[in-house]
């Protein structure tokens, strides 16, 4: 075989392994999605249709490669939320982060909402759709899942505000500086009590003192 016959193969060999690798690795995650789905088609309806359709299952579930899953593959309420930050991030986290609800699931909390409690897990959509549950028209239902009978007042308030002197935020953030400078001034007057007290008991011990030496006199 002469040489350029052996150089035209080699290109031919190395042109199908390039075909092979393009093919093969684009596969790989949609593999990985059929397999998840062998066992979890009751989800595969809710992702398609979801905001994160195009995502795979260990996008979310990266703690899980291979079967049978690990213990404690399931994500808990702390990990959830670091999972949706890891992508979604700006003004949402950073207001998630600050209320109530997100405090509470940083210190361990099981209880208060997490981004998908609100959300969806698989079945997000958009708050456009009538299907979301973060549909002004749902959100009271959504709500309710924790806050019992919620009130469609539940619906008019803004979730991910910013705290700001101006637009939405603003209540809350003038109800904090209140909230600081209050403490702040009953800090300092229980401070400003304590040394009055203490300078009158000592002043009241030099009398007495005084007076017990006068009389020793």
């Amino acid at each position: 075989m002469s040489e350029l016959i052996k150089g035209r193969l080699w290109q031919v060999l190395g042109f199908l392994m390039l075909i092979f690798l393009a093919v093969a690795l684009p596969a790989t995650p949609v593999q990985a999605q059929e397999n998840c789905l062998q066992c979890h088609g009751d989800q595969q309806t809710k992702i398609e249709r979801s905001e994160h359709s195009f995502l795979s299952c260990t996008s979310c579930h990266t703690g899980i490669t291979g079967y049978p899953h690990p213990p404690g593959a399931a994500l808990n309420k702390k990990e959830s939320v670091a999972t949706c930050t890891s992508c979604h991030k700006g003004q949402v986290t950073d207001s998630y982060a600050r209320s109530f609800h997100g405090k509470a699931v940083h210190l361990g909390s099981e209880k208060s909402a997490s981004c998908a409690d609100c959300h969806g897990f698989h079945d997000i959509l958009g708050p456009n759709s009538s299907g979301s549950k973060v549909a002004k028209q749902n959100i009271p239902e959504t709500c309710a899942s924790c806050h019992g009978k919620a009130s469609p007042g539940f619906a008019e308030g803004e979730d991910h505000y910013e705290l700001k002197p101006g637009g939405s935020g603003a209540p809350m953030y003038y109800t904090g500086k209140f909230f600081i400078w209050l403490t702040l001034i009953i800090i300092t007057a229980l401070v400003i009590h304590i040394e009055l007290q203490l300078f009158h008991n000592l002043r009241t011990i030099l009398r007495e003192r005084k007076e017990v030496t006068n009389r020793g006199q």
